[in-house]
């Protein structure tokens, strides 16, 4: 029986619609991604409101008028007045008394006058201390215990040397003890650190480098006291000042000014103060003079602070968003309203080669220091526009730079002006009041190099 051989024959090819639209897709997707791989792209940043401060702190030398006032007997000491409290001449500070026995009966009469005032000026105290409490401040805890005892004493002092001389005398033991009273008026400190009589020439960079290195020696001790011992401190002036070095950035900054505006690290508190600079040899050094918030730092010798030179508050936007373009200057004089709102006079040329005179539009202007800025699609240079008010001719000629941003809140770029307040190498603050300018949660581009007015993003 004969086989049969087999051919197989050649299928022919037929286009496959599911192919052709697999194949037009990835084309598309390849198409996509090599512009986007090949494009430049835009960059978009929201405005926001902020503060920057590039100033650096340091720390100043605190000099005042003080006095340190010894006694001149052995004996305990007992105060009558608080720590900070101001005292006139003549008015009773302290007493002395040789055998401690006013020391108890004063004790006697303080524990009779607790309040619940007291208690709550202490709770304050202590809120305060552990919310400014740190490690590397860990040598401050020593003062608590004062700061404490002074509130509670300011509490409950009242006519407290009334009280005590009465009961003495009822007591038998008037005679035990002696009354000092103030030679000045002035305000009262029970802490000395041994600088009360440094002088300003003193001051040296070593000098400086001390500042963690102080301590306040509390006056306030229920021990008995030899003769010569301090018994407290008077500040007889509201004036101090912080004196510290300075770098050559500072010095140019600082030279021509009579003022400069500080803030207190330690607390936040911001203040004016009166420039005073001088060399020692080739250091540079300044004194910063105020008769504010002087009882606030009664007992610190070194503060830390910065200056507020290198500082703004106001939007914060990329340096690199910022451009530069011209616009002619009109005066406010050749500015007229119509129908279609401001605008200008301006001669043009008919086709007819007639010369008229026609209402344009300002358009997109600014209107910035009494002077109206307008784009070249409404004037150009040499231009005839009238004067309204004398019905003269004015030709448009001169030009100034804008400094500003492009929006792009509505899709399209369109150029804000802006006033820097503060720039350092990466942003810039600008006011938030400049006239036809940012606001804040505005979008701009952060290139605009190689964008135009009225680009679409």
């Amino acid at each position: 029986m004969a086989t049969r051989k087999v051919v197989p024959m050649k299928k022919r090819f037929r286009p496959n619609l599911a192919l052709f639209i697999f194949l037009l897709i990835i084309t598309y997707i390849v198409v996509l991604a090599w512009g986007y791989l090949t494009d430049e792209h835009i960059s978009i940043y929201e405005v926001n409101t902020t503060r920057i401060s590039d100033d650096s702190p340091l720390y100043g030398f605190i000099l005042r008028s003080e006095e340190v006032v010894t006694t001149d007997k052995e004996g305990y000491i007992n105060y009558y007045n608080a720590e900070g409290n101001r005292v006139g001449t003549g008015d009773v500070v302290y007493t002395l008394d040789t055998n401690g026995e006013v020391s108890n009966m004063l004790e006697t009469l303080q524990q009779s006058d607790k309040n619940k005032e007291s208690i709550t000026a202490m709770r304050e105290v202590i809120y305060s201390f552990q919310n400014n409490f740190s490690l590397s401040s860990y040598s401050q805890i020593q003062n608590l215990k004062y700061d404490i005892n002074n509130v509670y004493f300011e509490k409950t002092n009242g006519n407290l040397y009334s009280d005590l001389n009465k009961a003495l005398k009822s007591a038998g033991q008037d005679k035990n003890f002696i009354k000092y009273t103030s030679a000045k008026n002035g305000i009262l400190s029970y802490a000395i650190d041994g600088y009360e009589n440094t002088k300003k020439e003193e001051i040296t960079p070593e000098l400086l480098d001390q500042f963690s290195q102080t301590a306040r020696k509390q006056t306030w001790t229920s021990e008995l006291l030899p003769a010569g011992s301090p018994a407290y401190k008077l500040i007889t002036d509201n004036t101090w000042s912080l004196t510290t070095r300075l770098n050559n950035d500072y010095y140019e900054r600082l030279k021509d000014l009579d003022t400069v505006r500080i803030t207190i690290s330690k607390d936040g508190i911001s203040l004016n103060a009166a420039v005073e600079l001088w060399d020692q040899g080739d250091i540079h050094y300044v004194s910063l003079t105020t008769t504010r918030f002087m009882e606030r730092y009664l007992n610190d010798r070194f503060l830390q602070f910065e200056f507020n030179l290198k500082t703004a508050e106001g939007l914060k936007i990329p340096n690199s968003s910022m451009l530069k373009k011209d616009y002619f200057i009109l005066p406010a004089e050749v500015i007229t309203r119509g129908d279609k709102g401001s605008g200008i006079i301006k001669q043009v040329r008919t086709k007819e080669g007639k010369i008229t005179k026609q209402f344009t539009s300002l358009g997109n202007y600014f209107f910035i220091n009494d002077k109206y800025y307008v784009d070249s699609s409404v004037v150009t240079g040499g231009d005839v526009v009238m004067n309204h008010s004398t019905g003269e001719d004015f030709i448009v000629s001169s030009t100034e730079p804008l400094q500003g941003v492009y929006c792009v809140n509505e899709g399209f770029c369109e150029f804000r002006p802006v006033d820097i307040l503060y720039q350092n190498k990466e942003y810039t603050i600008v006011s938030d009041s400049t006239t036809g300018g940012l606001s804040a949660f505005d979008h701009i581009v952060v290139d605009p190099s190689a964008l135009s007015d009225d680009d679409f993003i």
